[in-house]
């Protein structure tokens, strides 16, 4: 998703001038077993969070890096080097921790004396491997990321905070939630909670569902299940006491977070960064140990949202929320808002473009 924005971003800006490519270098370009282990990443991040967590741990240290890039260079480089020869690209921009000490690596391999840029996606607490002091450029989303990049050894004079890269769409809120509620076929009088389980469908989100059609009334339910089929099933054919509507994988998220009121959420850093352009304060309902930890103290230090796992608490805070003598849902709205960064895949094109003039 962040490839995708930034790219769509730089031909927003620059119309006709720029050919880019997306490419999915440890999937497309890696040897078996090697270009397999993407497939792992749900597993890892639901039900093997404790194998993740341990993984996080021990990669922590600077030696054991070294060791690790050190045993696959000579695995998966050949390929990937005989593919930069193949399209002789004029910069390269990173998305991905481990295509930073790596990716310099193959483009001297490669003989390419060209800038390369790394797009911290982590929203506050970055895997060091994240951070390779010989890159062109490093930028990220938030300044408590930029202070983990300094201690990590990036220089200060090649890092730039812009914001977490998301779809273009997210410039372009109205904020109009009444003719957005119309358009959608909500209930333009009823407070809209928006419950997102993220791409994978992963969560308790049909627990969570079943809390508030019990316990939180006048108010109507969106939930998004992603690519989860077998959720959106089970959600369809439950009975529920709102107004509930259910969605599989959807390309129209502004429009749906702008008519809500409440997001219920997973600790992603593109959904939280999304949510602050749509000034809705997130209800974080779980994270992935490591990477995703800071995002919660994140919004919660800047009462932007909060944090609570159980079901019956998230129903619980939701009611509280909505309670229209309580206050505190439109203070978190204003303190989300100020959070955004609503150009920020604008603002990262435009940096890296400017490494090609």
């Amino acid at each position: 998703a962040s490839a995708n924005a930034i790219a769509e971003a730089i031909h927003h800006l620059y119309p006709d001038s720029y050919e880019t490519i997306i490419e999915d270098i440890w999937k497309r370009h890696t040897p078996w077993p090697v270009n397999k282990l993407p497939d792992t990443y749900p597993w890892l991040s639901g039900r093997g969070q404790s194998v993740w967590k341990l993984m996080w741990k021990t990669s922590q240290h600077g030696r054991r890096q070294e060791m690790f890039f050190h045993l696959i260079a000579p695995i998966i480089s050949r390929r990937v080097v005989n593919y930069l020869r193949t399209i002789q690209p004029d910069l390269i921009i990173s998305v991905h921790p481990f295509m930073n000490h790596l990716g310099l690596e193959w483009i001297e391999r490669a003989e390419l004396a060209v800038p390369f840029v790394t797009v911290v996606t982590d929203m506050v607490t970055l895997h060091p491997v994240w951070i390779c002091p010989e890159v062109t450029r490093c930028i990220v989303p938030t300044d408590p990321a930029y202070q983990n990049a300094l201690k990590f050894g990036m220089p200060p004079e090649k890092l730039a905070v812009r914001g977490q890269p998301v779809n273009l769409k997210f410039s372009q809120l109205t904020g109009e939630k009444i003719a957005l509620r119309q358009k959608l076929g909500l209930q333009i009088d009823q407070q809209t909670i928006l419950l997102v389980s993220g791409g994978e469908g992963t969560g308790r989100v049909y627990e969570i569902a079943r809390e508030i059609s019990r316990n939180v009334r006048q108010a109507q339910l969106l939930i998004v299940t992603g690519r989860n089929q077998k959720l959106k099933r089970r959600l369809e054919e439950t009975s529920w006491r709102i107004p509930t509507h259910i969605y599989g994988f959807v390309d129209n998220m502004p429009e749906l977070m702008s008519a809500a009121d409440v997001l219920i959420t997973k600790a992603g850093p593109g959904t939280i960064s999304e949510a602050f352009i749509a000034g809705l304060p997130p209800l974080l309902s779980g994270y992935i140990p490591g990477q995703e930890a800071g995002n919660v103290t994140y919004v919660q230090e800047n009462g932007a949202g909060t944090y609570a796992e159980k079901p019956q608490d998230i129903a619980s805070i939701v009611g509280e929320w909505l309670d229209p003598a309580n206050q505190a849902l439109q203070q978190m709205a204003l303190n989300a808002a100020r959070l955004a960064r609503p150009t920020a895949s604008l603002d990262i094109a435009a940096d890296v473009c400017s490494l090609l003039t």
